[in-house]
C-alpha cells in the first residue's frame, strides 16, 4: 500500500509538471503575435525626415526664476531643447545667448560678465551682451596658446535671443521646433548616436 501511494504521488507530480509546461506553452503562443505586433509598431524608418516639416515657431519659454540671478552674473538654463545662457548686467537687466562658445563649443556659464560683455572662461573671447558681437581680440588667452587655438576657427558672433522677465520668471523667445528641425537631418535607427532603438534621447 505504501509503495502504491508513493507511485500515485509520483504520477500526480509528473502530471503537474506536464500541465505547467502546457500552460506556459499556451501563454507563449497567445502573447507571441502581440509581441510581434508591438515590435512591428515600434519599427521606424531609418531615413532622414524633411526639416521643412518643422517650421520656425517662436514661443516665449520660461527658463529660470529671477530669484536665481545676481547683477553681472551668468546662469546656465535649458529651454525648447536648447542650452541657453542667461546673463545680467550691473543693473540686473536680463540677456540671453546660446551657452556655447563659437570658438570650440565649450559652455560659457563658467565665464564672467565684464564691461557689458560675456567673457569665455577658456580663451577669454568677449561677446557683447546685447548683440553677441566679438568685443576685442579673438582668443587672447593664455598667451601664445590662446591665439594659436584661435586660428583653428575664424572669429564668430555669439548667438543671442530676446529675453524678458515676467511674474518673477525669466522668459526667452525660442524656436520650439529648432531641435526637431535639426534632428530631422539624421536617420533614427538602432545604430544612431542617440543610443535608443527608437532614436529617442535618454
Amino acid at each position: 500500500k505504501l509503495s502504491t501511494a508513493i507511485t500515485l504521488i509520483g504520477d500526480l507530480a509528473d502530471m503537474a509538471i506536464v500541465l505547467s509546461l502546457l500552460q506556459g506553452s499556451l501563454a507563449f503562443h497567445t502573447t507571441g503575435p502581440v509581441v510581434q505586433r508591438m515590435r512591428r509598431s515600434a519599427a521606424i524608418s531609418m531615413e532622414a525626415q524633411d526639416p521643412a516639416a518643422y517650421p520656425v515657431k517662436n514661443v516665449w519659454t520660461t527658463v529660470c526664476s529671477t530669484a536665481d540671478l545676481k547683477p553681472s552674473s551668468l546662469k546656465a538654463a535649458f529651454g525648447a531643447g536648447q542650452d541657453i545662457l542667461i546673463a545680467t548686467d550691473k543693473g540686473s537687466k536680463v540677456f540671453a545667448t546660446a551657452n556655447v562658445c563659437p570658438h570650440i563649443g565649450t559652455p560659457l556659464d563658467q565665464g564672467t560678465v565684464e564691461d557689458g560683455a560675456i567673457v569665455c572662461p577658456l580663451h577669454r573671447s568677449a561677446f557683447d551682451l546685447k548683440t553677441g558681437k566679438l568685443v576685442g581680440p579673438w582668443c587672447p588667452a593664455p598667451p601664445l596658446i590662446g591665439p594659436l587655438t584661435g586660428k583653428l576657427k575664424s572669429p564668430k558672433e555669439l548667438k543671442t535671443f530676446q529675453a524678458r522677465t515676467q511674474g518673477g520668471k525669466v522668459q526667452v523667445l525660442l524656436d520650439v521646433n529648432a531641435k526637431k528641425r535639426f534632428d530631422a537631418n539624421f536617420w533614427r535607427g538602432i545604430l544612431d548616436a542617440q543610443g535608443k532603438v527608437d532614436g529617442a534621447y535618454y
